[in-house]
């Protein structure tokens, strides 16, 4: 039994949570069936969309986000929302395992699948120790394992028919906590909307078994304008009056989206924490400042930031009545709180007085501003709505939004505007980087009998095994070496050459769009292979693709990444219908002649003209925001630092100081 969190009366049996223990090897199965079953739900449409929890690449932030994006829209469209948040009583110890069975096979599952979930949850005991004392075992005749891999795909599975209920659009569920939101012109209709929401589910669930706790029901409206009333919602009997804030999966949401409460309450948690840190050191005596300075960036700044994804709107926002006209958005009085918080660690980080101006300190510590601190997870939030699979909640949400067309011989102002035109704070963090090819969501790639690793010595070792490898190699064998190049200036060019008995029979070369290495590497190999097939007469021979990016020729034959996985995917169709077709590392500048001519390949394709409406890759995006939050700083840096500072011609970096590596 494990105490649940933030509970202080222990003597209630609901503060405590029961863990399962299970077989380890059982465990790996569990974790194998889990991930497919997480796969199929999301491909074939098992799953609600808005479903989150044990599923990849969903997380409760997503949903958050999701969220906020549809009050933001029933905003910009005049109207009001009303927000309802539910809680399974129980969860996964009130699952029964005739009606899980069941619902798998109304799902659609297999039936040997069906079985196995039913033989999961049969069979299982309890007993309680405490202290010295242990009770007799108990037969459990309901429940899935908490703590097994399984268990909580299985329970998504098991309420997804809670999001098929009416109005469908606005219901969101992570885990056991569910979310339904209504929106209507006025809060007397989503009061009433809501009310009948949670009437159908608990009617559903007393049909189904499943209960959910009034006590835990929680109701906010929301409204661009100050609220003159509040109605109630009902649950049952019981009537659920608004709360000032929200919690739901962490956020605190507040009746017009200020997000001052939420800032508030994180805040005071990383501030706690800065405290603690500054008690254990002083100008004098205390941990290295590296040490404590990782303790910051572990410890205080993802609680300071924590949402910063689905809140933070930019240092700008579009009207609401006037969509193509942007404000500044009125968030100082939270960055100033949260500022706070951060300059309390970076005193408890460097042995400084009290006076040190508070540029220094940034500097020193390596920590920017909080308005860059806030700037760089939205970036890092841009880079990965572009890797989400079409079936994501966020991803039909942050698409461009459509262009209302508008009559010449009326006014603006009294045609209608379309649902999707404005430009909330998700399509606005989508707007910070480039589109790109968004990657579907694939299953991870196993072989029948395991592969011999890619890098087995030393690169020096290595490149002497791979020389006598070429010589052993039959005449007719094909040996397609790869290589991929990026310039100083940006450019993403890639080149190979074929050879056979040692001797190079053809070469071909070609330029990308914004991209990394990791891509030219990637599409060098694609087209050696295709140039391989080419040749006819000697296509039906075994073909070696041979690369020296050991990332790149692990996705190759392996599990395609989400950068350029269009490229891995038909590489690895061609290689599956050629059938001898095989990948092999070469250690790269180790005076291997093939690999030493697609290097020079590369390198001269850089100067090829770049292709027109190109788009950049993936990885070029990922690096970009990494990239852009070290630029700001150090403009902001050359703008903002002291006098004594300029004179030293001093750089500010987002990484660790290496001064900080000094005793105090």
């Amino acid at each position: 039994m494990i105490a649940k969190p933030g509970r202080r009366d222990l003597t209630s049996p609901r503060a405590w949570r029961p863990i399962s223990l299970l077989s380890c090897l059982g465990k790996g199965l569990e974790r194998l069936i889990a991930r497919r079953l997480a796969w199929a739900a999301i491909h074939y449409s098992v799953l609600h969309s808005q479903q989150a929890g044990a599923l990849p690449k969903r997380s409760a932030t997503d949903l958050v986000t999701a969220l906020i994006h549809d009050i933001e829209e029933a905003f910009a469209r005049k109207k009001v929302a009303t927000l309802v948040t539910m809680d399974i009583q129980g969860a996964f110890d009130t699952v029964l395992r005739n009606r899980l069975v069941l619902r798998l096979r109304e799902q659609g599952w297999p039936d040997h699948l069906a079985r196995w979930a039913g033989s999961f949850m049969s069979g299982r005991s309890a007993r309680v120790r405490y202290q010295d004392t242990l009770t007799s075992s108990s037969a459990l005749e309901c429940g899935l394992p908490q703590g097994s891999p399984v268990s909580p795909i299985l329970f998504l599975l098991n309420t997804e028919p809670i999001y098929r209920l009416g109005n469908p659009q606005g219901r969101f569920g992570y885990a056991d906590d569910t979310a339904i939101l209504s929106v209507a012109d006025t809060l007397d209709e989503t009061t009433a909307m809501a009310s009948r929401a949670i009437d159908e589910m608990v009617r559903w669930g007393a049909t189904n078994g499943v209960s959910f706790d009034p006590k835990k029901t929680e109701v906010m409206h929301f409204s661009r304008s100050k609220l003159r009333t509040a109605p109630a919602v009902r649950h049952g009997d019981i009537e659920k009056h608004p709360e000032p804030a929200l919690r739901w999966l962490g956020i605190w949401l507040d009746s017009r989206l200020s997000f001052r409460i939420h800032v508030e309450k994180w805040a005071a948690k990383a501030q706690a924490v800065a405290y603690h840190l500054r008690g254990l050191t002083n100008t004098k005596h205390g941990p290295l400042p590296a040490a404590v300075r990782s303790a910051v960036r572990a410890c205080v700044e993802p609680v300071l930031l924590y949402g910063a994804e689905a809140w933070y709107p930019g240092t700008t926002r579009p009207q609401w009545s006037q969509p193509t006209k942007d404000l500044p958005s009125s968030n100082q009085h939270l960055i100033q709180r949260m500022t706070k918080a951060m300059n309390q660690s970076m005193r408890a980080i460097l042995p400084a007085w009290k006076t040190t101006p508070i540029a220094a300190l940034h500097r020193e510590s390596g920590i920017p501003p909080v308005a860059q601190l806030l700037e760089a997870p939205r970036l890092r939030f841009s880079a990965r709505l572009k890797s989400l699979d079409e079936a994501h909640p966020l991803a039909s949400r942050s698409r461009p939004p459509n262009q209302p067309a508008y009559h010449d011989l009326i006014k603006r102002r009294y045609q209608a505007q379309t649902e999707s035109s404005f430009r909330t704070r998700l399509r606005r963090t989508d707007e910070l980087l480039a589109p790109c090819a968004r990657p579907k969501l694939v299953q991870r790639r196993f072989h029948q009998e395991p592969l011999p690793p890619l890098q087995m010595a030393s690169k020096d070792k290595s490149a002497d095994a791979f020389s006598h490898w070429v010589e052993s190699l039959d005449p007719l064998t094909l040996v397609v070496y790869s290589d991929g190049s990026l310039s100083s200036e940006g450019a993403a060019s890639y080149g190979f050459t074929i050879h056979q008995d040692k001797v190079p029979i053809f070469d071909g070369s070609g330029r990308l769009g914004p991209a990394e290495v990791f891509d030219t590497e990637a599409t060098g190999a694609l087209e050696g292979l295709k140039a391989a097939l080419n040749l006819r007469e000697l296509a039906t021979q075994n073909i070696y693709i041979c690369l020296d990016n050991l990332a790149a020729a692990t996705c190759l034959r392996g599990t395609p990444s989400d950068s350029s996985q269009d490229v891995f995917l038909e590489f690895q169709a061609l290689a599956t219908a050629h059938g001898a077709i095989q990948v092999r590392w070469v250690p790269g500048h180790s005076d291997i002649p093939g690999n030493e001519q697609a290097d020079k390949l590369a390198k001269a394709a850089s100067s090829l003209p770049e292709l027109e409406g190109a788009k950049p890759t993936l990885a070029y995006l990922r690096r970009i925001a990494r990239q852009k939050p070290k630029e700001a700083f150090e403009a902001w840096w050359s703008a903002s630092a002291p006098e004594q500072y300029k004179r030293l011609n001093l750089m500010a970096t987002t990484g660790c100081p290496p001064e900080l590596s000094l005793p105090r």
